[in-house]
């Protein structure tokens, strides 16, 4: 799940869920399930370290009080439903404020494509010039302001600024057992976030020589040379206009 779809569906929880939330009894199982369906949606789309889900995470006080009348339970419910709904309210407004709404990715003039990789290399290089052709923006992690953050939360904060992703799967280790080339291990880490950021906005780049891991090698790859990338721009190409990055737009005649 990505931003935008995250953002629909909790534009739908403020206007139509919680409504429905606080005229239940607080001895109710819907506010439960309702819960952890908002867990897994904020996770699914900003991460379990991000900002938004540690927001709403800790909101959950109901549960609280040992003694008091049906009333002081029921008012008590009321109010942690509220406090959910202030906690979604802020991230409705945090991305209004920077412009993302549930269309965001398919109006956007100049998307972001967040770079896994391993390290400056012509491939890269070449990938960033043709996303610059593109008019998508390039996001390379150590390229950004890090603002004293840690290496984990501000790669976090790359994604949770992007549109997608692009795995630049270039060699860098020998595997052990295998003998054979496959990416960097920061390459594989950023593979682990990215699933859970874009599991249906990225595109897979791997170099000539190298295989990934068999929890990877299922996902759908293009091969790429430092010396020749033609292929794998087109797939670069073809992954954004499916996922309603860019959009294809025929020549006048």
């Amino acid at each position: 799940m990505d931003v935008p779809e995250a953002i629909e569906l909790i534009e739908k929880a403020v206007a139509e869920e919680i409504p429905h939330l606080k005229e239940l009894h607080h001895k109710n199982n819907e506010f439960t399930l309702w819960c952890s369906k908002m867990y897994d949606i904020l996770k699914a789309a900003f991460g379990e370290n991000s900002r938004e889900y540690k927001e709403f995470f800790t909101n959950e006080l109901w549960g609280v009080r040992t003694l008091g009348s049906d009333k002081d339970f029921q008012n008590d419910y009321v109010n942690v439903v509220e406090q959910y709904e202030l906690a979604l309210r802020k991230i409705l407004q945090r991305y209004e404020l920077v412009g993302i709404r549930a269309s965001y990715v398919a109006t956007a003039e100049h998307p972001k494509a967040f770079i896994a990789h391993g390290g400056e290399s012509t491939a890269r290089r070449k990938l960033c010039e043709f996303l610059d052709a593109l008019k998508a923006i390039p996001v390379i992690a150590e390229k950004e302001p890090s603002e004293s953050r840690s290496v984990n939360q501000h790669i976090d904060w790359c994604l949770n600024q992007s549109d997608c992703a692009i795995i630049l799967a270039t060699k860098g280790d020998i595997d052990g057992k295998t003998r054979k080339w496959i990416p960097r291990g920061n390459i594989l880490i950023e593979i682990g976030k990215i699933q859970e950021r874009f599991p249906r906005r990225t595109v897979y780049l791997l170099e000539e020589g190298a295989t990934f891991p068999t929890d990877i090698s299922e996902k759908v790859w293009e091969r790429f040379t430092q010396e020749c990338m033609d292929k794998a721009f087109i797939k670069v190409a073809k992954e954004l206009v499916a996922f309603g990055i860019i959009k294809a737009i025929k020549p006048s005649k």
